[in-house]
């Protein structure tokens, strides 16, 4: 199996894991990919794992956290903005519970 091949099915596997609730499972997978991968996931497909935790039944806050400090948040919602794809509420209020410094950066981007 090729390195790319791997990879994606290791992304594959991070959503399964957020999706059954084991968020730590697919947050070490995404980090891993976000570090070292040939498969580096871009802002709509970290909101698609976050999604999946959120329907794992426990919204990843690690992962909403990873997506703040790469500045993807913005972009998310741009996108969402643009309708590109729609946002969940629980999106919506994981922006609101940033701090006022952070809300600020995140919506001055947008």
């Amino acid at each position: 199996m090729t390195k790319f091949v791997e990879q994606f099915d290791m992304f594959m596997r991070a959503h399964d894991a957020f999706k059954s609730g084991r968020n730590s499972e697919g947050l070490s997978a995404t980090l891993f990919l976000l570090a070292n991968g040939v498969v580096k996931p871009n802002a709509r497909e970290l909101y698609e794992l976050w999604e999946s935790s959120v329907y794992g039944g426990c919204g990843s806050e690690e992962l909403f956290l990873t997506m703040l400090d790469l500045g993807m948040i913005p972009q998310i919602l741009r996108d969402a903005k643009a309708g590109s794809f729609d946002v969940l509420a629980e999106f919506v209020d994981a922006v609101g519970r940033l701090d006022e410094d952070a809300q600020y950066e995140v919506l001055k981007a947008v």
